[in-house]
């Protein structure tokens, strides 16, 4: 089963000159290629970008996942992104994330993940700041351990599904645990917090899109009241 598989990656490093991965499918990368270029494109050419330097690319916080199949994929992911560059300079992200089928998902995987998603997110923010080759990049992230329910917790997984288990979720935000259901396409995205930035949480509907990536890209969009922005977790109940 994929869900104990270790995590996969792709993206850009300081330390090379071109895109890195280790272990995530064509069908995945095909997924998130798109998005991040179509997001960059978005960026890079608003008015809103062009205009304010606040909008470092680099400054974007760390932001955990949770993201249902996809057109062109049906695989659940859950997992970590982030603002990278690569040795010349050029701006891309760098996302780490497990895949499962809808065969092997268990609400638990997600529920039970909180300690995992916060160390990847750190070895994530670790390897953009510190540097260190794609070799060191992946023993880091293959060193986490893995959020791997016991048995008598499968066993009574199906409270997750009804909502009668959300109060063991040890997430730092509580309604991806409550409302992920991987049959909508409704993908959950918060703060991983591992870089001093606060708890912000975001629900996005449907495919990917270059506003989501602006959103998630623009660390000032979370300071922004509106429909659509970012919003700490008591706007969520």
């Amino acid at each position: 089963m994929t869900h104990y598989a270790a995590p996969g990656w792709y993206g850009k490093l300081p330390s090379s000159g071109d895109f890195v991965k280790r272990r995530f499918p064509d069908t995945l990368q095909r997924q998130w290629s798109n998005w991040f270029q179509v997001g960059l494109h978005h960026w890079k050419t608003s008015a809103e970008g062009e205009n304010a330097p606040s909008r470092a690319f680099l400054k974007a916080p760390v932001w955990n996942f949770v993201v249902p199949p996809m057109l062109g994929t049906q695989l659940i992911q859950i997992g970590c992104l982030t603002a990278a560059r690569d040795s010349v300079g050029r701006h891309y992200p760098l996302c780490a994330l497990r895949y499962f089928t809808p065969a092997e998902w268990m609400p638990l995987l997600l529920t039970r993940s909180g300690d995992w998603y916060h160390q990847m997110g750190n070895t994530l923010l670790r390897a953009v700041q510190d540097g260190g080759t794609p070799e060191q990049f992946d023993q880091a992230l293959l060193s986490i351990p893995l959020p791997q329910p016991q048995q008598d917790e499968a066993s009574s997984d199906i409270l997750a599904v009804i909502g009668n288990g959300e109060q063991d979720s040890t997430l730092s935000w509580h309604l991806p645990s409550q409302s992920f259901d991987p049959q909508f396409q409704t993908s959950f995205w918060w703060t991983n917090q591992s870089d001093g930035f606060p708890l912000y949480t975001h629900v996005h509907s449907g495919n990917l899109t270059a506003q989501l990536f602006s959103l998630l890209f623009d660390p000032a969009g979370g300071a922004k009241p509106g429909r659509n922005g970012l919003y700490p977790p008591m706007f969520e109940s």
